[in-house]
């Protein structure tokens, strides 16, 4: 086969040459693709070879020649996107990717060209190097702040522990911590150089997304700059926090220097907080916002718990006077702000062009999603208007009109969650509503509602689940394109019908490009009946859901049925639970949701030792609230334990997917996990304890120790699922690669040399020949 002598980068990937001869159209738009392609026009190279490739029937040199230069040219795409002025790494790894799919597909239509064994073991080898550069990009100012707020939180729960000692002997001797805070101090000198190099690094992320004109920067390079702007604002700030704090200490001033700890560790949780997808950021803050109403309600009101001594005049606790709420719900504000600008910052990027006459499912899948955050925005600016509201009316001391303008807040967070939401988030949102609908419908909460609250609460938790199906159903047929898309782009990738596996083939190895294909074929079908089962469960849901308002709003008391269970909306509300419930279990993400019970833990583990620092009286209504979060936290935990036994019991019956844990594996760390909600319990009993306790003090040191506990073994079985085993197995990858190339550099000079033998051989061959031929009358010979 001719070759060109083009060199496209390094490793010197040479282009198939130009067909002579035959003529026909497929040809044709081959040979304008390769002129394309030595001319340095790679996308018109890639376009041309594509429609080649579509239109090359049976003809399999073709199909291998087209294959081939499209293995270069997205080689070359891959390189200029990776080196170019303005270098994206995401892009250049989505061509490195396409460049070592159409190798393989070269390969398997000429197992034995030497040219594509080598090119393939190139590409593979800069797709691992491009992966490489992007994973050390990606997650490092993430895994740097946590790593820099556990350091914070151990230096502030040191620092509470020795500011407490003090106090229990009344400050008689101060100079009894000494050794303890400047070991403190010495401690804070450290996670401040800590937090410099965190801001170092924002800043260089910033100045290179800078580099780029504004009308070149991706969408989530504009968001990702306000993101980093803020995690600067955070970071500086925490480390003016953290120096003071270090002062304090090395002063022995216990209790400044708590507050000065505790102020830099709020900082730093909020500088994390930036990096987070903003639908996370919005449940976080709409579980701080009904702490907020909670506490409101308890300062405008006259609560049991708050009430005077006889012949004593009532006195709010320092936390719940309107002032301090009023402070509170400025900082929730606030950071509602950051979320509301960062996706203003998103729908302010112009529409990607479009590419030609082609649908792009990718760029129909933005407008999708930029519709639903233009929807979700007016809900975030509602939200921040009346937390401001709220702030002002705190101020004035007017708790009351306060809470209401609070709970719009509330309202305003839930709407525009909703429209973030996709499809396992909708689910999760649902069964927490069907839950309280269940609530609802107890025998407690008619003990303590109105029948008109209750059924006017019971009515609006209806029709929002009511919505949530109609958006499930969209959802997943949204899901249900998506495979559809995914499916056509494999049938293109598929071998031609008929063409087997060449002579001399592994034809059961796990790299022939075939049986991937087929691999994604049934991992394609098995979602897709993943999703038909979702949309069953949907369906069931919906109507038990209906029955269940039919019954509410009296349509069916006229009904004779023989089963009273009939006329009773429990019975179909139960049974809409149970669908959603399942189809929850469908989706349910253990990664995500462990991430997430490990930053929830880690908070309730800061109010409880903020809370251990107070005396009786301001931590007791604070209690009730932590033994509901980790009553909350047991849930998920369980719910995650019962996942990964699934998982585990799964993995011992058939072998697990690639890249999937095994087991073994998966036994681990369900049996962290079941350590994890030991822990969970010892915490919430501690709590009890202490808030049951009326005849003296208990401490809430068991509590925090339990709760430590709890997170040491939840990130134990986050390592055993996510095993930081990358770099070991990017060395053995990289080995492999290497050992793969100097075998096909070895095969080819053994190729090469037996060429050169063979010509040797027909030289010596046509000098006896030759020799022969002079002993009698010369003949003309046509070779």
């Amino acid at each position: 086969m001719k070759r060109t002598a083009l060199v496209v980068f390094v490793c010197a990937l040479a282009v198939t040459g130009c067909f002579r001869g035959e003529h026909r159209d497929a040809r044709d738009r081959y040979n304008e693709g390769v002129a394309s392609l030595s001319s340095g026009d790679l996308d018109g190279a890639i376009a041309s070879l594509l429609k080649a490739c579509s239109e090359a029937g049976v003809d399999p040199e073709l199909r291998h020649r087209a294959a081939y230069n499209l293995g270069v040219a997205y080689a070359a795409q891959a390189e200029k996107l990776r080196k170019g002025k303005e270098p994206d790494l995401a892009k250049a790894r989505g061509a490195a990717q396409d460049s070592v799919s159409w190798f393989l597909d070269a390969r398997q239509h000429d197992k034995g060209d030497p040219d594509t064994l080598a090119n393939l073991a190139v590409a593979r080898a800069r797709l691992q190097q491009i992966t490489d550069e992007l994973r050390r990009a990606e997650g490092k100012l993430e895994a740097r702040l946590d790593a820099l707020i556990d350091a914070q939180r151990g230096v502030l729960d040191a620092a509470r522990s020795a500011w407490i000692a003090i106090k229990a002997t009344t400050g008689a001797d101060p100079l009894a911590q000494q050794s303890a805070l400047a070991t403190l101090a010495d401690k804070e000198r450290g996670v401040v150089a800590d937090a410099g190099v965190i801001a170092d690094l924002a800043g260089d992320e910033i100045d290179a997304i800078g580099k780029k004109e504004e009308d070149k920067r991706t969408d989530e390079e504009k968001v990702r700059v306000v993101q980093l702007k803020n995690v600067d604002l955070y970071v500086m700030d925490a480390r003016a926090r953290i120096a003071e704090a270090r002062r304090k200490l090395q002063d022995l001033a216990a209790e400044d220097g708590v507050a000065k700890a505790e102020a830099a560790l709020i900082a730093l949780k909020r500088a994390r907080e930036q990096l987070l997808d903003p639908i996370t950021v919005l449940q976080g803050l709409a579980r701080e916002e009904v702490e907020l109403v909670r506490d409101t309600t308890l300062a405008g009101a006259d609560s049991p718990s708050l009430a005077a001594k006889p012949g004593e005049s009532a006195k709010l606790p320092a936390w719940l006077e309107p002032a301090v709420i009023a402070e509170r719900q400025h900082g929730v504000r606030d950071r509602l702000e950051e979320v509301r600008k960062r996706l203003e910052a998103a729908t302010q990027a112009p529409p990607p062009a479009a590419g030609g006459d082609k649908p792009d499912p990718q760029a129909a899948q933005r407008a999708k999603v930029m519709a639903r955050v233009k929807l979700a925005l007016p809900k975030v600016g509602d939200a921040s208007r009346e937390m401001d509201r709220a702030r002002q009316l705190l101020a004035d001391r007017k708790a009351k009109a306060a809470l209401e303008a609070e709970h719009l807040a509330l309202a305003a967070i839930a709407e525009a969650i909703e429209q973030f939401s996709d499809l396992r988030q909708t689910i999760d949102l649902a069964h927490g509503e069907q839950q309280q609908i269940l609530a609802l419908l107890g025998p407690e909460a008619a003990k303590s509602m109105s029948p008109a609250d209750r059924a006017k609460e019971t009515r609006d938790a209806l029709a929002r689940n009511l919505a949530r199906m109609a958006r499930l159903k969209e959802l997943i047929a949204d899901e249900i394109d998506q495979l559809a898309e995914q499916q056509k782009k494999l049938e293109a990738q598929a071998p031609p019908p008929g063409a087997g596996p060449g002579a001399g083939s592994g034809a059961g190895s796990a790299a022939d490009p075939a049986q991937q294909v087929e691999a994604q074929k049934q991992a394609l079908s098995a979602e897709r009946d993943r999703l038909a089962t979702a949309e069953g469960l949907r369906v069931a849901a919906q109507l038990a859901l209906e029955d269940t308002a039919q019954i509410l709003a009296g349509d069916r008391k006229d009904e004779k049925k023989a089963d009273p269970a009939e006329t009773d909306p429990v019975v179909p509300a139960k049974l809409a639970e149970t669908k959603i419930d399942e189809m929850r279990k469908l989706f349910f993400n253990l990664i995500e949701h462990l991430q997430q019970l490990i930053r929830d833990q880690g908070e309730t583990r800061d109010q409880t030792s903020a809370a251990s620092g107070e005396d009786d009286l301001l931590r007791a209504p604070k209690l009730p609230g932590l033994v509901a979060r980790e009553e909350q936290h047991a849930q998920m935990a369980k719910a995650i334990t019962e996942a990964l036994a699934a998982q585990a019991d799964a993995a011992a019956k058939s072998p697990p997917q690639p890249g999937a844990p095994d087991g073994k594996t998966l036994s681990a760390a369900a049996d962290e996990m079941r350590q994890a909600q030991s822990a969970i319990d010892d915490a919430r009993g501690a709590l009890v304890k202490v808030q049951n306790a009326k005849t003296s003090s208990e401490s809430l040191a068991p509590a925090t120790k339990a709760q430590a506990t709890t997170i040491e073994h939840l990130a134990n079985a986050l390592k055993l699922l996510q095993p930081p085993k990358q770099k070991d197995q990017n060395d053995e990858d990289q080995q492999q690669q290497q050992q793969q190339q100097q075998q096909q550099q070895q095969q080819q000079q053994k190729q090469q040399q037996n060429a050169r033998d063979k010509d040797a051989e027909r030289q010596r061959k046509r000098q006896q020949e030759q020799k022969g031929d002079s002993t009698s009358d010369p003949v003309e010979k046509d070779w």
